[in-house]
């Protein structure tokens, strides 16, 4: 089945392609695969293993080793199509958020537009999902919608990564777009600009640079504080990562986009709908919201969604859980 993911802003990951030629130092994903990879040279010599035109590797099966052991990433963190990942979303029948193609760049210039038309097609067996993904290479949207190959369903949302202000991203008015500033490697001093392609997009998220690497960069508040007042002013939704809490130093913001599933957790009710919200006026400054059955307060800005810490949410991932067990069974 597909992994249930860590990511907050996704149920889970899916990965029919895996695989990346950016070599981003800081690329967590390209760690991940070396790490589960097993021995690369012998793998490649093995015949479970097809190779296409271009030279990239297929796999119809996952790939085992010689004890019958499988290994997800036999070729390392080179391109690979996994065709028989492809039917994992239309397996899982209740809705979910599905970042597609976590362990590598489904738009790289390296991956043909074969491989994306299949993955295209595994979505469509299944639109009660929403699909996300995400790119280095965002002109490749804009070529494949050309071609008509791109997807134009509400359900489809299309991201790129941005990491400093000279960094291009795709945006379409008539579909679902979004920049992913992650890792967030400098200050964007423009973005107050109304001219600015930024507050063009349907969402930001924000993250920083995770692992221990000599050249990590560690973002001023000041860059995020400044992209988040731009986004505010022009009404677009901002997610702040887990990764950036340090650096943030306060409740993280965590705003979804009309037309998304709001959180992990699809029936989870807004703060404000929920039945365990207590709603106050508070002067000027509007309502205070208090969850009895947590005893905490909730900050204004999460009344709309719920947070992190909300126990409704933790039920409902906790019956996602047993709902896959049930699946696999």
């Amino acid at each position: 089945m597909m992994n249930k993911s860590k990511i907050e802003w996704c149920d889970f990951t899916w990965n029919p392609v895996t695989g990346c030629r950016h070599g981003c130092p800081y690329c967590y994903a390209a760690k991940q695969a070396r790490r589960f990879s097993g021995d690369v040279r012998l793998n490649k010599s093995s015949e479970q293993l097809q190779r296409d035109e271009n030279g990239l590797y297929i796999l119809d099966k996952p790939f085992k080793n010689q004890v019958g052991k499988v290994i997800p990433d036999p070729v390392g963190f080179e391109p690979i199509m996994h065709r028989y990942r492809l039917p994992m979303p239309a397996q899982k029948k209740k809705p979910a958020k599905i970042f597609v193609v976590s362990m590598g760049d489904l738009f790289g210039s390296w991956v043909p537009d074969s491989w994306i038309e299949e993955v295209f097609r595994a979505c469509d067996a299944a639109p009660w999902h929403t699909y996300i993904f995400l790119t280095k290479n965002p002109r490749r949207y804009a070529d494949l919608a050309k071609k008509g190959i791109l997807r134009t369903g509400d359900n489809f949302w299309y991201g790129s990564t941005v990491t400093t202000p000279e960094t291009g991203f795709f945006w379409d008015e008539k579909l679902n777009t979004f920049v992913s500033i992650e890792p967030i490697h400098a200050p964007f001093p423009d973005v107050m600009r109304p001219d600015n392609g930024i507050q063009k997009v349907k969402w930001v998220i924000i993250g920083a640079e995770t692992g221990n690497q000599k050249e990590k960069v560690v973002p001023e508040k000041s860059w995020i504080r400044d992209i988040v007042k731009a986004c505010w002013i022009a009404k677009i939704p901002v997610f702040l990562k887990d990764n950036a809490k340090e650096v943030w130093g306060e409740d993280l913001i965590q705003e979804w986009p009309a037309g998304m599933p709001m959180d992990k957790g699809n029936d989870v009710p807004q703060c404000k709908e929920c039945e365990h919200c207590e709603i106050t006026p508070e002067g000027k400054r509007g309502n205070r919201h208090y969850c009895r059955k947590e005893g905490r307060h909730v900050l204004g800005r999460y009344a709309r969604t719920s947070p992190s810490w909300c126990p409704l949410r933790r039920e409902e991932e906790a019956a996602d859980e047993i709902d896959d067990e049930e699946t696999d069974l």
